[in-house]
């Protein structure tokens, strides 16, 4: 039953998230894969993922597409991302705080820096997914289907050190079954933090 939001005279339909994956790490862990394709067939095509308390000492973090179960996407990622803090002298946004992705082989959630903990000081990251159910984006010229994501969060990273950090991009990949969020290259120096991907409607899907 749908959850309503009323003032005692008019009622508005509430668009409330879905727990859809959650857990935590507590030890070495390479990644961890989060499928979606069912929450997508109920209608779904947003996509919150929190991440907290993450420790990934000395690799970066990162996240691909599956395609299908244990097969991710490793190529088509664009988009940009910075990270901007505690060591950088110049002070502003530049070449040695931001890059490009250009058909990469992952989206560089931690900018392509490694962590550099210092055991206590970890990762904390929101990182928001969209990908289109309606066929109005989905079929046909538009072929819109499609994963988009940007993310903000902090982590204490190499060359930087407590760092404000944001990106965003697209995969042109076919990314329709989840997500794997998890080290860079699939190495199990993940050992703490914990995660929560809770799905979202779109507008049309109600």
């Amino acid at each position: 039953m749908p959850l309503y939001t009323t003032d005692g005279t008019t009622a508005r339909l509430h668009n409330s998230g879905v727990v859809w994956a959650e857990g935590k790490v507590t030890s070495s862990t390479g990644y961890v894969d989060m499928r979606f394709d069912t929450a997508r067939s109920a209608g779904f095509g947003f996509f919150r993922l929190d991440l907290t308390g993450v420790r990934m000492e000395g690799k970066q973090l990162a996240l691909r597409g599956l395609s299908a179960h244990n097969t991710p996407v490793t190529s088509g990622y664009f988009g940009g991302y910075y990270a901007h803090g505690e060591v950088d002298a110049n002070r502003h946004i530049d070449s040695t705080t931001s890059d490009r992705m250009h058909s990469q082989s992952h989206f560089r959630i931690s900018a392509s820096r490694s962590g550099q903990h210092g055991t206590r000081y970890l990762g904390h990251f929101s990182i928001y997914i969209t990908h289109p159910v309606d066929s109005s984006v989905t079929t046909g010229s538009v072929n819109g289907s499609r994963i988009n994501v940007y993310w903000h969060g902090t982590m204490r990273v190499t060359d930087v050190l407590a760092a404000n950090i944001a990106g965003a991009g697209t995969c042109t990949g076919s990314c329709d079954y989840g997500i794997r969020i998890g080290t860079h290259d699939n190495t199990s120096n993940w050992d703490l933090g914990s995660y929560c991907l809770t799905a979202y409607k779109e507008g049309g899907q109600f």
